[in-house]
């Protein structure tokens, strides 16, 4: 089964909407000053909301991972074992940064209580690595290609709880990337496809090879606002493949 995350969520319905129609993380904006920044009063509550009922924390699923990363074959191996644990025992939430300092990154996910840090800029992702946090470091490809190479083998050496995540360069502008691209050109790793994705054509990347799951943001909006009905459809469409 594929991973599902809503991306860009400012209250606590939308997140609780996505949440108990399956949705795998929950990702809010911590970027200052943009549209879909959310306020540190609501990321907390869907902090709170997130951790109901887990079977696992973050904290126990690395320590889990610690004592397996010597035996995986490949970053292919290691990231599908990633994504089982997270399909296991999520929800989880992540909060999005863009060039902030590793030492505010790691204050606001503490003071949330966040699950993961996605880095969307053009910050050193391995410098952000820590004991707390999981890691969704994004890519832009065709251009990050080998960056990404790199990453997936040094994230499994390290034993990081980490997903890898695929966008176009105009990451939340609803752009899609070159899903033809990503079968062809990435056998060496596993990724969450971002970029461009909908309810309409969520089931059209059923033959799109090497994704772990899918990630959404403008993709469920109505006029620039989270849209339930299209949550739950995305969703839906996306656990069908």
């Amino acid at each position: 089964m594929k991973l599902v995350k809503i991306c860009g969520v400012k209250t606590l319905e939308s997140a609780e909407t996505a949440i108990l129609n399956g949705a795998d993380l929950i990702g809010c904006i911590l970027v200052p000053q943009k549209s879909r920044t959310i306020d540190f009063s609501t990321a907390k509550q869907i902090a709170q909301f997130v951790k109901r009922g887990r079977p696992q924390s973050v904290a126990q699923m690395m320590s889990h991972l610690s004592q397996k990363c010597d035996s995986f074959a490949s970053p292919v191996d290691y990231f599908e074992y990633v994504s089982k644990l997270v399909l296991d025992n999520g929800p989880f939430l992540v909060g999005v940064f863009q060039n902030q300092s590793r030492d505010e990154v790691l204050k606001i996910a503490n003071e949330i209580g966040l699950d993961f840090i996605q880095l969307h800029g053009s910050e050193q992702k391995l410098d952000y690595t820590n004991d707390e946090f999981g890691l969704v470091p994004r890519y832009v490809v065709p251009q990050d290609t080998e960056q990404l190479k790199h990453d997936s083998e040094e994230l499994m050496k390290r034993g990081v709880l980490s997903l890898p995540l695929l966008d176009s360069a105009q990451g939340g502008e609803g752009k899609v990337i070159d899903w033809e691209y990503i079968s062809g050109n990435l056998n060496f790793t596993r990724a969450i496809l971002a970029g461009g994705l909908t309810p309409e054509n969520i089931r059209d990347t059923k033959d799109v090879k090497n994704i772990l799951g899918f990630d959404v943001s403008g993709g469920v909006e109505t006029d620039g606002e989270k849209d339930l009905t299209k949550i739950i459809r995305f969703i839906a469409g996306g656990k069908s493949l």
